[in-house]
């Protein structure tokens, strides 16, 4: 795994307010080390981007920050848009990209993605990629096309500083994660995909996501093809985050 691919992302959501923020980074401070801190991305919601980048200086953590969404540059005004440049000004070091709520919910295609994933890179923010396949598409097992094209927009992108999140949409929020060897099939398939359009040997890592949790986190994180765990609602519980983090990053 690249250096600076982070072992543990939280990623919050529509969830949270300053005080819980506090408290869970309070808790965070007290059940991990400084070198454990260094592993995780933290990923609250935008508005309170700047108050938790506050309270890690305040605490002197080294947990990193990372935003769930922006906006591409425009030449025209956007209400409430919410830039790269401003995401770096709040020390923000990364930013998800192509979620599946925010595919199915918002339209982002592939040219949206395309142009968010340069605007990106023209800021220096590190980019978690997400890619993943419906139900349907799973019991069709159609998942290497549908992954297969959102590979696509970045056969010209250079990776560096760019890392996959595979969540099989069925999974998340769902209580349900994917078999094992399913997962193991997937990231072999990400990989060898991501090798083929940049035309090279790099192995690029890939974290899972999709309904991770205390009981299932260990097991997860021990298959060889995954890089890392990006973790939605378990991640809210301060302690349950903590335990898991404390299990995986050695």
């Amino acid at each position: 795994m690249n250096n600076n691919t982070p072992k543990v992302i939280a990623n919050w959501k529509m969830n949270g307010n300053k005080s819980m923020i506090s408290l869970w980074l309070e808790s965070l401070q007290k059940n991990l080390t400084i070198q454990k801190q260094s592993k995780c991305l933290f990923c609250p919601p935008i508005c309170y981007l700047d108050f938790t980048q506050q309270e890690i200086n305040k605490n002197k953590m080294k947990i990193s920050l990372g935003a769930q969404n922006f906006d591409i540059d425009l030449s025209n005004s956007l209400t409430g848009g919410v830039s790269g440049s401003m995401l770096s000004d709040f020390h923000c070091k990364s930013i998800i990209i192509g979620h599946s709520e925010r595919r199915l919910n918002f339209k982002e295609d592939d040219r949206i993605l395309l142009e968010k994933v340069n605007s990106a890179k023209k800021y220096g923010l590190q980019i978690i990629y997400c890619v993943g396949e419906t139900l349907e598409e799973k019991n069709k097992k159609s998942f290497r096309c549908t992954i297969k094209k959102q590979l696509s927009i970045l056969e010209d992108v250079d990776l560096n500083n760019l890392f996959i999140a595979y969540e099989p949409v069925w999974a998340i929020g769902s209580g349900q994660f994917a078999d094992p060897k399913y997962i193991e099939e997937v990231h072999r398939f990400i990989k060898d995909e991501l090798k083929s359009i940049q035309k090279s040997e790099i192995n690029y890592p890939v974290l899972y996501g999709g309904s991770v949790n205390l009981s299932n986190s260990l097991e997860l994180s021990a298959l060889k093809e995954v890089s890392g765990l990006l973790v939605g609602g378990a991640s809210l519980d301060a302690n349950i985050f903590s335990e898991i983090v404390n299990q995986i990053a050695g």
